[in-house]
């Protein structure tokens, strides 16, 4: 089976986001299995798609537009969107895929998609990561416009989708108010969640611990990365020798960093941004507690990465994080600072305690293996039925 992943989310070399990682093991797993795999992606995100897949072929569906030296100006991305779209009306491929994959729940995957596959004759596949209608915090100008294309794509989706997945059962229930809301008939979507590659993980080994806390993601407002320099600040009261890293890149990362210079509290911080996944992986066997402060998720990739480290986890409470890792995180009221403070520094004086959690997170996380995630989406689309041509 030939099997075109659209991914034009990815606008610059150096940011991997928990999708793009998500879609690298699968895509190795289904080249393993005897089928071909090709990522239609802007050239600028060759090099993270080489890196973590190497197996798989590269598309280009924009030759021009590279955010590297600007990743924090996100309005010059908009025109490039515009033509990756456009691009899909003519684009040439070297092969006729079977399959055509919106590897996300955005406008500029989702339409994409939809004309390639009409091109091909093949199948029309979407995966809900998550639905920006659910979210807080969505109330800029540039929200708006997602918020307007998100529509768009699900009378797409609702409409000419062969197969939709979710990545989790909350996904499934925001897209399924989302249709409500625009009058649409609801639409059989199969949950399928997501894994990790636990080899790599535990071939990391064991190393001294430098810092006392990690932030891992992708550096975005709605990822709360402008309340980390305050919950900092609580902490260092507390623990004035604690260290914290940073991991990830981000349009926002820029102006966090300014924020803990401003405050005074750099020197206790270090951000790496990018790294490739063997040096990540490292510097989480180098760390003791993991932090999240984001206000939504699809899943939390980051947060599956920190337990199968074994770390601890502290995060706010999201109904993801309730219904998929039970018990196993310590979840707090989204905006709590104080609470989130207050954990660090009783987990930084509790060794025994955090190392206890941490083991019980790394067992229970081995059940979210990307081989077993790879081969459910591909039994469920190997039961769509062919084209009348293919």
């Amino acid at each position: 089976m030939n099997i075109l992943l659209v991914h034009n989310s990815l606008n610059d070399s150096t940011s991997v986001s928990g999708v793009l990682k998500h879609y690298a093991l699968v895509a190795k797993e289904w080249i393993e299995q005897g089928h071909s795999v090709d990522f239609l992606v802007a050239t600028a995100g060759f090099p993270q798609v080489a890196d973590l897949c190497p197996e798989a072929g590269r598309v280009s569906s924009d030759r021009w537009f590279d955010a590297s030296a600007y990743i924090e100006q996100t309005w010059r991305y908009f025109p490039a969107y515009g033509w990756r779209m456009a691009n899909a009306h003519f684009q040439r491929f070297s092969r006729r895929y079977d399959i055509v994959y919106a590897s996300n729940f955005l406008i500029f995957e989702v339409y994409p998609a939809w004309v390639i596959a009409r091109r091909h004759r093949a199948r029309f596949v979407v995966k809900l990561q998550h639905v920006l209608h659910s979210q807080p915090k969505r109330d800029g100008l540039f929200d708006r416009l997602f918020l307007w294309s998100e529509r768009v794509a699900t009378r797409i989706a609702n409409r000419h989708a062969d197969l939709m997945m979710c990545l989790s059962n909350v996904v499934g229930r925001d897209y399924g108010k989302l249709e409500e809301e625009l009058g649409l008939k609801k639409s059989n979507v199969t949950t399928v969640g997501c894994g990790l590659n636990f080899a790599d993980v535990d071939a990391t080994p064991k190393m001294e611990k430098a810092y006392q806390v990690v932030f891992l993601g992708r550096m975005h407002e709605q990822k709360g990365v402008f309340e980390l320099p305050a919950v900092w600040q609580r902490v260092l009261k507390a623990c004035p020798e604690a260290t914290l890293l940073g991991i990830g890149e981000g349009p926002h990362r820029p102006e966090l960093q300014r924020r803990f210079e401003q405050l005074g509290i750099a020197g206790s911080a270090k951000f790496v941004g990018g790294v490739p996944e063997n040096e990540k992986n490292r510097l989480l066997a180098q760390s003791s507690i993991g932090l999240s402060l984001s206000y939504e998720e699809g899943w939390g990739l980051s947060v599956t990465e920190y337990l199968a480290a074994g770390l601890p986890v502290v995060a706010y409470d999201l109904p993801v994080f309730q219904s998929e890792f039970e018990g196993h995180l310590e979840l707090v009221p989204r905006g709590d600072q104080a609470t989130v403070a207050d954990t660090i520094v009783r987990w930084i004086a509790n060794p025994k305690e955090r190392v206890r959690r941490g083991e019980d997170g790394r067992l229970f996380v081995r059940r979210f293996n990307y081989r077993a995630v790879a081969n459910e989406e591909f039994a469920l689309m190997s039961q769509l039925r062919p084209t009348e041509s293919s």
